[in-house]
């Protein structure tokens, strides 16, 4: 990369706080054309790339959680392989895996994959997996992915620098550590680092033997060492005599390993708390400090690692996060070969940030970017795209040709999001670009057959058949033949249906025929599934399709149809819902294990708030309150976690319920309530349904609270009613309250989701979660007692909830349950 380009890069990082270089990280891993997903230690998805959602077709929220089988169906195993080698030999470099997806719709796609296994030290953060499809642009260059990681590592929010194990020469240095030491790069690089901090000549500390030390233990060791807090002064850059700044810092030296296993580097990182020292220099402490024999002991090092603690403790999450994005950057920018770009407001200057260099990079004076390497046909499209992204200030994708820098042209995808100021101005644009010009020329030579391949996709049919009635005669293709287990010449040439019956399985076999004399006398559109042995006595899953054709007199003389194979369907639904009771299992045992620790942390913060309430000043006692509120918070939110998992595995069977009873009981437990927010409760006759009495009793107490408590200042006016509509009944509960926004009407079902600030509203997140679940338990094990058989249809009755609500209009929230059969209300 020119100069020009690295001095605009260091200005697209320069000036970035942690939580601002954490959003960018994300908002170049959504603009990234290729898939990216986050696998757990157990191989279940917990994050997906909008490629990902794309591609796939299903949405985020139905692919996080799930097994990455559900990307890759028995290609999965290939992954699987693939994490274990990486985790056996640490050293290992991921193979380019050649795999299959399956899209929501049946669509198989070829793609090329690479894994990179997470970790954080001695734990396990799962993989990183990079997907495009086949005929992408080849791996970026090796030289350019050697200057990513360096300028990802200059750039970096932290102080670390890079030695050489034997003479500590340093290789590498961040800014960030340049800043905190007043140096500079060129200054320091192929320095040792006792060259560039030597110890004070006139008051020799500890700092610079116990670093050495340190550094020699990495290398006798090969495992990172933890230094205590270390007083050592560092050389007063900004002063022309020998002078010494005082400075503590927190440092640790870790080891990098090459391919064989031998020390290749040491990392050394640094916090300077330097101030953190001075403020807590009181009187007493400063008794301490100024003792020459007790500014070297422990006791001085444990009073500055206090506080500390005391004073990082808000920020380690926050780190902790930006660190993790670092490493899944890092793993991102060696598997992809996608162009990471920056622009100026009004795209009239590009310049190249990271990957292959098809895009021009220039700030050159004279016509703008687009001008100069966008054909003039794309021209117009192009520039109108930018121009109402400019003015909406909204990210664009776009699909147009560019000049290569060898003057060829090319077709790309390109993405790009504003980057706002604190004002709200747009200062620079953040994008990603693919080169698909393979892709594009592969849609062109297809484009012929592209009808019949989306005739095909739409029907899903893998046979076709045509039973001649009056003669017993069933015509049907050679793939529908093959299905049946029958010789597709004697198909082509008709055989008689009880053949094809015959290799229905045995459970099916009387329902499948009883439903083809169903449609035969009532003249309905037939549609069955069930399981059949095929030709290589694999049983399979299929559906069948098909529609009686009738004479003049009204006789029937053909039944053409369609047969298709969803056997995989079958087995991911079998899949899904395995998967679904682990995840119930597990949400059941981490909730409930979690709760030991939680109390020994209240424990413990209760237990620092009484030993120490004297030494510790108003904000400190504050922090013990915030820490106690959000422990408590914690507890109910397992507490709710605790119950929304056991709404299937703890309900009780079905049975008829008198609704106007379970409405009593609730308000007698919210009686307190009631009185003290002088409340008014009114309901019509309830009718009785089939369900679960005490999870019924859960949704009207959820659901009447939430009313009282969004009732804003006036006093709460609640209405329960309820109307049967054939087979269910609809309950609504309304109230005259502040309402919610109509584009937040999903999301508050979903666990954990407020609408509101603790300050405002106290709450969990997991109530109405709660009641859509036990809702949804309801419709389901309705269908299932209506069900008649195996295979057959039939409505849901139940199982819906829904909110209609307005800011500042009241809110509705409705739901349906099955009726009882002897009601009629």
């Amino acid at each position: 990369m020119s100069e020009r380009a690295e001095g605009s890069e260091k200005e697209f990082w320069e000036g970035m706080d942690d939580t601002e270089a954490l959003e960018r990280y994300r908002t170049l891993i959504d603009t990234i054309d290729s898939g990216v997903y986050r696998l757990d230690d157990d191989g279940h998805l917990v994050s997906v790339n909008d490629a990902i959602v794309d591609i796939i077709g299903y949405t985020r929220e139905e692919l996080l959680d799930e097994h990455v089988s559900v990307l890759f169906g028995d290609d999965s195993v290939a992954i699987e392989r693939e994490i274990d080698h990486l985790r056996a030999n640490a050293a290992g470099q991921s193979d380019v895996l050649e795999l299959t997806m399956e899209t929501v719709e049946g669509e198989q796609i070829r793609c090329e994959v690479r894994v990179s296994v997470l970790d954080s030290g001695d734990t396990e953060d799962g993989a990183l997996g990079i997907v495009r499809e086949i005929g992408e642009r080849e791996q970026t260059e090796t030289e350019a992915t050697e200057a990513t990681f360096r300028r990802l590592f200059e750039n970096v929010p932290g102080n670390y620098l890079i030695v050489q194990p034997e003479d500590y020469e340093i290789v590498a240095v961040s800014d960030a550590y340049l800043n905190a030491t007043m140096t500079e790069r060129a200054e320091i690089m192929g320095k040792t680092l006792f060259e560039i901090f030597p110890n004070n000549p006139d008051d020799p500390a500890e700092g610079a033997g116990n670093l050495r030390e340190s550094l020699e233990r990495v290398a006798e060791t090969g495992e990172a060492d933890t230094m205590p807090v270390t007083h050592y002064p560092i050389p007063d850059r900004a002063s022309d005599s020998n002078e010494f700044e005082e400075r503590w810092w927190n440092p640790i030296n870790s080891p990098v390993f090459d391919t064989t296993g031998e020390l290749d580097y040491i990392v050394h990182s640094v916090e300077d708390i330097t101030p953190i020292v001075q403020e807590l220099q009181t009187d007493r402490e400063q008794e301490l400090l100024q003792d020459p024999e007790a500014a070297d002991s422990q006791l001085a090092s444990d009073i500055v690692l206090r506080g500390q603690e005391l004073l990082q403790e808000a920020k380690r999450e926050a780190y902790e996060q930006l660190r993790e994005s670092e490493e899944r950057f890092r793993a991102l920018v060696t598997t992809t070969s996608d162009v990471v770009f920056s622009t100026n407001a009004d795209w009239s200057e590009m310049h190249n940030l990271e990957g292959a260099d098809f895009l021009a990079d220039t700030d050159e004076q004279g016509p703008s970017w687009i001008e100069k390497y966008v054909p003039s046909e794309d021209q117009s499209r192009v520039q109108d795209t930018i121009d109402e992204a400019i003015r909406t200030k909204s990210s664009f994708e776009l699909e147009h040709r560019v000049v290569r820098e060898d003057g060829t042209v090319a077709w790309i995808v390109s993405r790009a999001t504003p980057l706002l100021d604190e004002d709200g101005e747009l200062t620079r644009w953040l994008g990603a670009a693919n080169d698909v010009t393979e892709r594009v020329e592969r849609e062109r030579y297809l484009e012929d057959t592209k009808e019949r391949l989306e005739a095909a996709a739409e029907a899903g049919a893998v046979g076709t058949w045509e039973w001649h009635i009056p003669d017993d005669q069933m015509v049907t293709s050679a793939s529908f033949a093959k299905k049946y287990g029958i010789d597709p010449d004697a198909g082509t040439e008709g055989v008689s249906l009880d053949q094809f019956i015959s290799a229905i399985h045995d459970d099916d076999r009387k329902r499948v025929k009883r439903s083809i004399e169903d449609a035969i006398e009532s003249g309905e559109e037939y549609e069955e599934e069930y399981r059949v042995w095929d030709d290589d006595d694999e049983l399979r899953w299929v559906v069948a399709r098909g529609q009686i054709e009738y004479d003049d007199d009204g006789t029937p003389v053909s039944f053409p149809g369609a047969l298709a194979d969803i056997t995989e369907r079958k087995r991911f639904e079998r899949r899904l819902e395995a998967s679904n009771e682990r995840l119930e299992q597990f949400a059941y045992a981490a909730s409930h294990d979690l709760q030991e620790p939680l109390r020994m942390v209240t424990s413990y913060l209760q237990l620092i708030e009484h030993r120490y309430a004297d030494e510790l000043d108003e904000d400190g006692a504050e922090f013990i309150d915030f820490a106690v509120d959000g422990a408590d918070r914690m507890h109910d939110m397992i507490e709710g976690l605790l119950e929304y998992s056991r709404v299937e595995r703890r309900g009780d069977p079905f049975e008829p319920i008198d609704l106007d009873a379970v409405l009593a009981d609730v308000r007698r437990d919210l009686e307190m309530k009631i009185e003290e927010s002088d409340a008014e409760i009114t309901a019509e006759s309830l009718p009785r349904v089939e369900g679960d009495p005490g999870q019924l009793r859960q949704v009207f107490q959820n659901l009447l609270s939430n009313a009282i408590k969004y009732s804003g200042d006036d006093p709460p006016q609640v209405d329960v009613s309820a109307v049967r509509n054939g087979s269910e009944v609809i309950v609504s509960v309304t109230d005259e309250g502040i309402g919610i926004d109509p584009d937040d009407r999903e999301r508050v079902f979903d666990v954990f989701q407020s609408l509101h600030a603790q300050d405002e509203h106290s709450g969990t997140g997991i109530g109405l979660a709660l009641c859509k679940r036990i809702v949804e338990r309801h419709g389901v094990r309705a269908s299932e007692a209506n069900s008649s058989s195996a295979g057959s249809r039939s409505e849901s009755a139940g199982g819906d909830i829904w909110i209609e609500s307005e800011l500042g209009e009241g809110t509705t929230v409705s739901f349906t349950l099955p009726a009882t059969g002897d009601d009629e209300t």
